[in-house]
């Protein structure tokens, strides 16, 4: 004959086996937090992502703004051949902006300092703006 195994405190209760509920619903709050975590973290990782790529987009045209600007010169500068405003089509709700103004504290009159500025929309974490400054000189 077997000798049933006695449970708890000899009272007669067979050994339990597997989860109880409320150890099933802490597992489950624990997996929860830590999901939730995770798709925060993708989130964030995604809208990091994409705030550079458009930043380095920005970056890309004010570079070349730049570059138009040496190339033209000193005398080729101004509104007429580049306007105060500009759309950039490259980016969401994109615009450029350049300002112009003499160097302060110049040490000749024919120095300017020119701003070249792009700005993007696309929501919270996402918007930008890139702002480079440019100095140009007359040295005829």
């Amino acid at each position: 004959m077997r000798l049933r195994r006695l449970g708890v405190a000899g009272r007669g209760f067979p050994r339990r086996s597997g989860l109880s509920l409320v150890e099933l619903l802490v597992t489950l709050t624990i997996l929860g937090v830590g999901l939730v975590g995770v798709a925060s973290m993708f989130t964030t990782s995604y809208k990091t992502q994409v705030q550079a790529h458009f930043a380095q987009v920005a970056t890309d045209i004010v570079v070349t703004r730049i570059e138009e600007m040496k190339a033209a010169g000193y005398n080729g500068i101004g509104v007429e051949a580049f306007p105060a405003t500009f759309e950039v089509p490259e980016l969401p709700k994109g615009a450029g902006t350049i300002s112009y103004q003499p160097y302060p504290n110049a040490t000749s009159p024919n120095q300017y300092l020119i701003q070249i500025a792009v700005s993007w929309g696309g929501g919270r974490g996402i918007a930008g703006l890139v702002c480079l400054p440019l100095v140009l000189s007359n040295h005829s």
